[in-house]
């Protein structure tokens, strides 16, 4: 039997995995806003063999995911799986105080108010896996996109310092990082968005990274290349590039 905790189940990659991980003997914990999506979700994960228990909590908010988590571990002991998955891009222009203030409210201390319940148990039983979602975004501030990319550029950062202080104990840390995934928030992207996997195959290759214990889950290979080429250039080189491609 194994526990699996997912938040932002309700569209999306979070969907996605909860369907790719419903399976005989597991028992899916899934949380997000959207209740009515999380109950339309819950028939096709019964039909895969798998028991849903739905939580409509908002990751933002601390104290209930805090009581969500000592039910369970008052129940059934620290989730074999944790995956960090809600998250919010923002407004359109998401440079200003307000999308920077909302974004970061859910990006990154969502993810914390659904790790760090959790972690202290994780590291007494010396086992559990965490996966964070991050973004290929993380890696360089662009265009209009400042809040959402530095709150993964943040969750980066903080997943490396956890896994320091986890995997000692038995406790293994991943940073999810897609490039375009078809979902509700991409769609609204009026952009071209090179490289573009389905929820689907996104969560199979999410999958396989988090059972080889992968530090870093990055995808698709080709854009990951050039996100990092990107960030390490010179900052006003990058700037250049950036105009140029988004005048073509």
């Amino acid at each position: 039997m194994s526990t699996i905790l997912i938040t932002g189940a309700s569209s999306g990659l979070g969907w996605a995995l909860s369907l790719l991980y419903a399976e005989p003997g597991v028992t899916l914990h899934l949380v997000a806003r959207r209740s009515e999506r999380l109950r339309d979700l819950a028939p096709l994960l019964v039909e895969a063999g798998a028991r849903p228990v739905l939580h409509e909590i908002d990751v933002r908010d601390r104290k209930k995911m805090e009581e969500m988590a000592a039910g369970l571990l008052a129940t059934t002991g620290p989730p074999s799986l944790i995956i960090a998955n809600a998250g919010v891009r923002g407004e359109e222009d998401g440079n200003d105080f307000r999308t920077m203030e909302q974004v970061f409210d859910t990006n990154v201390m969502g993810v914390l108010n659904t790790v760090m319940p959790f972690l202290p148990a994780m590291k007494e039983e010396g086992r559990g896996r965490i996966a964070v979602m991050g973004s290929l975004a993380g890696y360089r501030g662009l265009p209009k996109g400042g809040a959402y990319c530095a709150s993964k550029a943040a969750l980066s950062a903080w997943t490396d310092a956890v896994r320091y202080e986890a995997e000692p104990f038995g406790v293994s840390v991943s940073l999810i990082n897609p490039g375009y995934v078809v979902t509700e928030m991409t769609r609204k992207n009026s952009y071209p968005m090179p490289f573009l996997l389905t929820a689907a195959e996104a969560a199979r290759r999410i999958r396989a990274g988090i059972a080889k214990g992968r530090a870093r889950i990055e995808f698709p290979l080709p854009l990951v290349l050039i996100v990092r080429i990107l960030a390490l250039l010179p900052p006003r080189l990058g700037d250049r590039i950036l105009r140029m491609a988004s005048r073509k």
